[in-house]
């Protein structure tokens, strides 16, 4: 499998979420409905993409995202995850920590495929 061609199909501009703002740290919520929206584009996006059945599509997304969800929380501040999220929805660049996320995360869950 071409690892440059899958994480060309990924649902990256998913990886941002509106999270209501406010919080100066994670919520639950905010990783419930991240999560959610990230498996849901993941999944499709393999099933579009490669050759693959759905429960093993589920599991990859699942382990996919919730990869991006720990690196995200781990490496950018709240604010600054709210800031690129605004930035997104406008039009804008995914920025390069995010772009190293979906790397990193992709490189380590899709290699087994």
């Amino acid at each position: 499998m071409n690892l440059r061609h899958l994480l060309k199909v990924l649902p990256v501009a998913i990886l941002f979420v509106a999270c209501g703002g406010g919080s100066d740290t994670y919520t639950s919520e905010m990783e419930a409905e991240y999560l959610e929206s990230c498996i849901e584009e993941a999944e499709a996006s393999l099933l579009n993409e490669i050759d693959i059945d759905s429960d093993t599509a589920s599991d990859v997304a699942t382990d996919y995202c919730e990869c991006t969800w720990s690196e995200i929380t781990s490496i950018l501040a709240v604010e600054d995850f709210e800031e690129m999220d605004a930035d997104i929805s406008a039009g804008g660049a995914m920025p390069a920590e995010i772009n190293a996320i979906i790397e990193t995360c992709a490189e380590s869950v899709f290699l087994s495929l």
